[in-house]
């Protein structure tokens, strides 16, 4: 459970995420696990007390459906857009102590590769976790959850192995973010075909079955040198 404060800084955040990608004032409701409060009732009193300490302004009396749910049409006042923009800006700047990898899901081989060898391979040598979109699933926005945990990470590892688009789109929103990207690639397929023209001129390590002790030097050699730790 979070704390208030970061219950209220997280509500700044979502309400200012899905203004950015609506482009206007959105509905609210049911935003408890969004945030990290324990229930909706406190998620209800806590944007009340954003709206009286003036970060957050209704724009429409609350609408009650026939279930229960009730909808508040709402925005961020001035002041409520600079907290947000002065978090964005800390969280772009600075990382968490994890990393997030990007990569295609479904594939058994890539699935137990990263698994057993590259997250082992971060925790013991980097002492971080990493982890990827089936370890921080949740309620809310898929798209959302993904571009916060991105902010929130001290680098982004992708691998393109099955030059899988929302790989290089979840890449790309990182190099955007000013954050350190290691790609890596299954090494057969690097050497027939290589990668996209826009990343196959950076550093990638390639990785196979049989030779995972070499990855995994050449893989924490790069984050670290990435992360000015070396």
């Amino acid at each position: 459970m979070s704390s208030f404060d970061e219950q209220a800084i997280n509500l700044i955040r979502y309400i200012g995420d899905k203004v950015t990608e609506s482009g206007g004032p959105i509905d609210l409701y049911r935003f408890a696990e969004n945030i990290g409060a324990p229930s909706e009732e406190l998620a209800d009193d806590l944007l009340e007390e954003l709206w009286e300490r003036g970060f957050v302004k209704m724009l429409e009396p609350a609408r009650t459906l026939s279930d229960g749910t009730t909808f508040l049409r709402v925005n961020l006042t001035g002041d409520g857009w600079n907290l947000y923009n002065e978090n964005e800006e800390e969280s772009e700047q600075f990382g968490g102590n994890y990393g997030f990898i990007a990569m295609q899901f479904n594939d058994p081989n890539l699935d137990l590769f990263v698994k057993e060898i590259v997250k082992p391979a971060v925790r013991e040598s980097i002492g971080c976790d990493l982890v990827d979109m089936d370890d921080v699933r949740r309620a809310g926005i898929i798209d959302n959850i993904m571009r916060e945990e991105i902010k929130g990470a001290e680098f982004v590892i992708a691998d393109l192995t099955h030059d899988n688009p929302g790989a290089y789109w979840e890449a790309g929103y990182a190099e955007g973010l000013g954050k350190p990207v290691i790609y890596i690639c299954e090494k057969g397929k690097f050497e027939a075909v290589k990668t996209h023209f826009d990343t196959n001129h950076c550093t990638t390590i390639t990785w196979s079955k049989g030779d995972e002790e070499n990855f995994c030097q050449n893989l924490t050699a790069t984050i670290l040198r990435s992360l000015n730790q070396s």
